[in-house]
């Protein structure tokens, strides 16, 4: 089964939860395998929202088919230093810093870390530092990992604003 089928089976359960489906990662364990679901929502994601989520998606038996009967199932928020899983998740944080690793090695480097600047369909354009503030353009399915890197400085005082 490919990452599209789990979508399928697991989307629904989401989406009736009133969250929307971030990512999903299957990783293949020796004894056991894993299920990582990463939900999301308009409003705020809490523990109650991925207990229900879980309790639904063990009532799946494709799941079980796929995966074994003794797999384990994690289901989170993608956090704030969230993995991005499709091009068209970043829209949201333009302007925000990321780190990536390509697939490919390109000028003897595979780890990045920018300010994204713009993205369209295909291409992420990242603004280095490093290379005098200009524009280097990646292709998103030639990427390994993308995620956030948040400013925990500022996380922190907008949250002590907050209270």
């Amino acid at each position: 089964m490919n990452k599209d089928e789990f979508k399928n089976i697991i989307e629904p359960v989401v989406n009736r939860n009133n969250c929307i489906l971030w990512g999903i990662e299957i990783l293949r364990g020796k004894k056991r395998n894993t299920l990582r679901v990463f939900i999301d929502s308009n409003q705020v994601v809490d523990i109650n929202d991925c207990e229900n989520i879980s309790k639904d998606l063990s009532y799946e038996p494709m799941l079980d088919v796929t995966l074994g009967d003794d797999y384990i199932l994690e289901v989170s928020s993608p956090g704030v230093d969230r993995k991005f899983f499709a091009i068209d998740q970043l829209n949201s944080f333009l302007g925000e810093e990321i780190e990536f690793k390509t697939k490919e090695l390109i000028d003897g480097q595979r780890k990045f870390t920018g300010t994204l600047s713009k993205c369209d369909e295909n291409y992420l354009y990242i603004q280095k530092i490093k290379n005098n503030g200009q524009l280097t353009k990646f292709k998103f399915n030639e990427l390994d990992m993308c995620k956030l890197k948040p400013n925990y400085n500022k996380l922190i005082k907008e949250y002590s604003h907050a209270k």
